[in-house]
């Protein structure tokens, strides 16, 4: 590891400020570009210890050297700084700012490519990979070498970050130039790909912990802080003896795995079990301590200032406090953040488009915590009790109160027919599903399975209503799917006449998830030769969109109906149809089916008005336990068979088979099953020829289970949740390309807890892919599953400028507000002249930074603004209580201290 020039040192006496980014780029270079798992550990170790060596002889140098791998570590895992690294910036902005940080004309070649990144142009492959093409535009205008170390580059993305969340662009722009004119093209790639947060290395975040630290993943689990864990474990012989939940630390929650409906029994170890309601709200930890409060979601986001930091804030604070038992001085509780109607005394769903993390003070539903864990009480960690015992405790911690804070109650069976009579209640219910918990087990932070598993209707063949919908539009993809369409637009047609073919169809969903990669090239190879460019401006007349557009359309007589799962059907504005499909992922493409026999809108109707849109409305029924008496069949005793070994299971014979490449080396797999083409043994032979190893029963070393067709032993290693089983498709894969080519979520059949913790970097949980485009129409998708439905489309254009720094602009702070200005009060009272003058001209201010500003006080309005004059508060309050958003009534002085700090204030202060 070479030393940076010392002019170029930071006056900071620390390793990352020696260290020159340029070896940190070179190394991760070297462990994308390699292809077995072992030569990528090597490389990153290397550099691993290259550092420490280094910090080690720099500690002997200068003693006040304390600093840990963390500024490294940071940039190779930025996934894990969400927070402290966000930068507001996506592909297409980027695009931007290198257009106009290096005087590109925007009509040219180059300009075209960053700003099309995703479109397929060359022969090079690199279609939607931003990173790739921005390094051969920046190729021959960057600097041969690299001037900065790893300490500056962390400093110059903390200033975007941090001028990124004061909304200062001039000052974003400014750290860009900077890293862009120090910086080599190969540096500026990899900061692209730090940026976007997905540096693309085909190793796992997973890895890269075990190669740091054995205990570096466990601590990072209960402790979510990057930071802490470089620090903590910055020497490798020391190892972390106790690894615990922390008060006011936020922590990774323990996870469920999906259960095996006929396996239940078997998997909670033919034993007595609880039986939980699956809470379809947003997973909350609360850390309490005396009148302090903090409160995490699942991912370590701290929500505190919404629920409340003492009882006199909150939405959830102030209503619980006071009934915590006395005794109760410190606890942490794990549970579900839920939406109760008061009125209807019932909870509301996710696809009800409302967001608990943002329900506001008038609103006409309330927060209510839905409690399911306790992981400390009075300074105790519990963690390593059972969940019986936990259970038991909990139950004496607080007394619940109806719609503010409730116990999860469990029902204690033991038999797979109590399983399947409380997922048909689920249903009946129109609930998310149930969970299955084994009462012995312990807490295990960010682990998937380990005594907890979950059942939803759309894990269960055939208690789903499918939809048959048609291919109308589709979206460019990028990373393995850059050049291709990766996600449709799906329609269903306007009901025809009897024995008419159908001539419009209506826009409905995106989806992008449940095909193979096989299946997703052979339909791009159907439909290449009919796409066309949408123009918006021009749109086709037979296809009729909402606000969702697609970026290529293709005529319905060219197109294919596919087979759709989803969970239910929720309102959206996003498309002709007025709502969509929530968690839309394709079953197959219906090849028996004409274009024109998709479903239509009389059929859309018919299932929005049965079980309010809930596509899970059929009952389950499995073996003799729970069949319809018409059903149940007699029993035919099964022939006695001579024990042996069966065929499939006998390890074959490869000391023949001859090695012509090196593709597997090292690499150990197990085959359970072959496919229609290739046979169990002739997927071992050719693993051998590529250097594999084959075992015929997965341990330790195992690299992945390869399944062609699934069948009980299959099943049985699944329900282990041990190994990581794989489609054979990506082996053929692998053959075909001779490399060994990253996993993507198409091929995996299950995935370990640790596989499963990478593959959730690429899709959240609303089914959405992380690696997917992040446009506007991509975000519009994501919004309209989430956000509440009474919200005027102003409110989401407004959220999402935030989110993504396109209000960055001072004259947006008040962008998407429908705001009334009470100066009407003042009509007919000389005393107040000079106070209605000033209230007109707060009207004017608002209109000049964004606002919409009303005349009248009708329904939408967002706030109120009231001047000096209170006369007419009583009066407006009184209206409020009619609407159905109810709106904000703040004093003047909240608009001008907004506009004086250049950020909307929050109106808490200023409520009237």
């Amino acid at each position: 590891m070479a030393s940076a020039p010392a002019s170029q040192l930071s006056p900071k006496r620390t390793v990352a400020s020696h260290v020159p980014f340029a070896d940190l780029c070179s190394t991760l270079e070297r462990i994308q570009k390699c292809k077995s798992r072992p030569e990528k550990t090597k490389y990153f170790k290397d550099f691993l210890d290259s550092w420490r060596k280094f910090h080690s002889a720099l500690h002997q140098k200068e003693k006040d050297v304390t600093d840990s791998f963390y500024p490294a570590m940071r940039l190779i895992l930025p996934q894990l700084e969400r927070e402290r690294m966000a930068y507001g910036i996506k592909e297409t902005m980027l695009a931007k700012l290198y257009i106009e940080l290096l005087n590109l004309p925007k009509d040219g070649k180059d300009a075209v490519k960053l700003l099309n990144y995703r479109t397929p142009t060359g022969s090079r492959g690199d279609a939607g990979d931003f990173a790739m093409i921005a390094y051969f535009v920046l190729k021959p205008r960057s600097p041969k070498r690299g001037r900065l170390t790893v300490e500056q580059v962390n400093e110059l993305l903390d200033a975007i970050a941090n001028n990124n969340a004061a909304k200062n662009k001039g000052l974003v722009k400014k750290s860009l130039l900077q890293l862009i004119t120090q910086s080599t093209a190969l540096e500026q790639k990899w900061l692209i790909r730090m940026i976007i947060k997905d540096l693309k290395l085909g190793v796992s975040q997973q890895t890269i912990f075990s190669i740091f630290h054995p205990d570096a993943a466990e601590l990072h689990n209960v402790t979510t802080d990057l930071e802490k864990v470089c620090r903590q474990l910055h020497d490798p012989s020391v190892s972390l003896s106790d690894v615990s939940i922390m008060l006011f630390s936020a922590f990774k929650p323990m996870l469920a795995a999906i259960a095996d409906v006929q396996q239940i029994e078997k998997q909670m170890n033919n034993q007595v079990f609880y039986i939980e309601t699956k809470l379809d709200g947003e997973r909350m930890q609360m850390h309490k301590d005396g009148d302090v409060y903090k409160y995490f979601s699942r991912n370590g986001f701290d929500y505190t200032q919404q629920f409340g930091a003492s009882p006199l804030d909150g939405s959830l604070t102030p209503f619980i406090h006071n009934v915590f038992k006395n005794d109760i001085q410190n606890c942490i509780l794990d549970g579900e953040m839920m939406a109760y109607n008061p009125e209807t005394q019932t909870f509301m769903q996710k696809g009800n488009k409302f967001d608990i993390k943002r329900m506001v003070e008038d609103s006409d539903l309330q927060t209510c915590f839905c409690v399911f864990d306790v992981l400390m009480i009075n300074d105790q960690k519990l963690g390593h009790e059972s969940l019986s015992k936990r259970y038991k405790i909990l139950n004496n911690v607080f007394t619940p109160v109806t719609g503010r804070i409730h116990v999860v109650h469990k029902k204690s069976a033991r038999t797979r027919k109590e399983v399947i009579d409380a997922l048909n209640e689920a249903i009946d219910n129109r609930e998310e599903g149930i969970m299955i918990k084994d009462p012995m087990s312990t807490y295990k932070p960010d682990k998937r399975g380990e005594g907890w598993l979950k059942i939803k209707p759309e894990y269960v063949n055939g208690l789903m209503d499918e939809l048959d919908l048609l291919i109308v539009g589709g979206y460019w993809g990028k990373g393995s799917r850059g050049g291709m369409m990766s996600h449709f637009l799906c329609a269903i047609a306007e009901t025809p006449a009897p024995n008419e073919k159908p001539t419009a169809f209506h826009s409905i969903c995106r989806v992008g998830s449940g095909y193979t990669m096989k299946e997703l090239y052979d339909l791009g190879l159907k439909l290449a030769k009919h796409w066309k460019p949408y123009n918006r401006k021009d749109p086709p007349c037979n296809i009729l969109c909402g606000t969702e557009k697609p970026e290529m359309y293709i005529e319905p007589c060219n197109s294919v109906i596919v087979q759709i799962k989803a969970a239910e059907i929720v309102d959206s504005d996003m498309y002709k149809t007025d709502c969509t499909l929530r968690f839309p992922r394709i079953e197959k493409i219906r090849e028996d089916k004409e274009w024109y026999e998709c479903m239509t809108l009389d059929m859309l109707e018919h299932l929005r008005s049965r079980a309010e849109g809930k596509l899970a409305s059929k009952h389950l029924y499995i073996d003799e336990y729970d069949e319809p008496q018409e059903k149940k069949r007699r029993t035919v005793p099964k022939v006695k068979k001579v024990i042996g070994i069966a065929e499939q299971f006998k390890a074959p014979d490869l000391s023949n088979v001859n090695k012509v490449s090196s593709v597997f080396e090292d690499v150990e797999f197990c085959v359970m099953t072959g496919t229609g083409r290739y046979s169990k043994s002739e997927l071992e032979s050719k693993i051998a020829e590529c250097g594999g190893s084959v075992v015929q029963n997965p341990g330790p070393d195992t690299y992945c289970v390869i399944v062609g067709a699934e069948n009980v032993r299959v099943k049985n290693i699944i329900a282990s949740n041990k190994y990581d089983v794989v489609k054979a498709e990506w082996l053929l894969q692998c053959f075909q390309s001779k490399m060994l080519v990253p996993w993507q979520p198409a091929f995996m059949i299950h995935m370990s807890p640790d596989t499963k913790e990478h593959f959730a970097r690429e899709y959240d949980c609303y089914g959405d892919s992380y690696t997917a485009d992040t446009d506007v129409a991509q975000l519009k998708e994501v919004f309209s599953r989430v956000k509440d439905n009474k919200r005027m489309p102003l409110d989401l254009i407004a959220e999402l400028e935030e989110r993504y720094s396109w209000n960055s602009c001072q004259l947006c702070i008040f962008r998407g507000n429908t705001i009334y200005v009470d100066y009407y009060a003042t009509i007919n009272k000389p005393s107040t002249k000079i106070h209605g003058t000033r209230l007109s001209v707060r009207a004017l201010e608002l209109r000049f930074y964004g606002a919409k500003v009303v005349p009248l006080l009708e329904e939408g309005v967002s706030h109120v603004v009231i001047g000096e004059d209170h006369s007419r508060v009583k009066e407006v309050k009184a209206l409020r209580r009619m609407f159905g958003k109810k709106f904000k009534i703040v004093s003047e002085l909240w608009v001008t201290v907004s506009i004086k700090e250049g950020a909307p204030k929050n109106e808490n202060q200023f409520l009237i």
